[in-house]
């Protein structure tokens, strides 16, 4: 009987090694994608399975969070403040890495002005686009907290 037992802190150190272990295959796999898109130049056909995976683990995650109730914004901060510097840095981070890309591979034929200009332009687009990924995520964040908050206000308001 004590052997079906399990220790809390045995179980919870478990559960840790497997996110964690998680987190460290999905960079693997962004790694993976990355490589094979900009330093091997390597058409879509070669890594799909990859981005397939690896986006497919994240919405999987994404929906997991929020439909188990977990805040993924922090109260202490106000959502859409999070959400535009998410934004913010995903915009930035599109733009650095097509511009290191697109730097290494028409570097010496691009012209400084036309460079810039294509990083503004992706710039603003990645922002654009993640400020409304983000955005739809926290509306549906909100919108699943404030149904807990309403299935909490219920049941107190059954036992009182």
């Amino acid at each position: 009987m004590r052997d079906l037992i399990q220790d809390e802190r045995t179980t919870a150190q478990k559960r840790k090694i497997a996110s964690e272990t998680c987190s460290l295959l999905l960079l693997a796999l962004m790694i993976a994608i990355l490589v094979q898109q900009y330093v091997l130049n390597l058409p879509f056909v070669n890594y799909a399975v990859e981005f397939i995976c690896f986006f497919g683990a994240c919405c999987y995650i994404l929906i997991r969070n929020i439909a188990s109730g977990i805040d993924l914004f922090s109260r202490k901060t106000t959502g859409i403040k999070s959400v535009l510097i998410s934004s913010l840095i995903c915009g930035l981070t599109i733009c650095i890495v097509t511009g290191i890309a697109n730097y290494a591979r028409y570097g010496e034929n691009a012209t400084p002005n036309i460079w810039l200009i294509t990083l503004a332009i992706t710039f603003l687009c990645g922002t654009a686009a993640a400020f409304l990924g983000f955005s739809l995520i926290h509306y549906f964040n909100n919108k699943r907290q404030k149904d807990i908050e309403d299935e909490l206000d219920e049941e107190e308001d059954d036992l009182g």
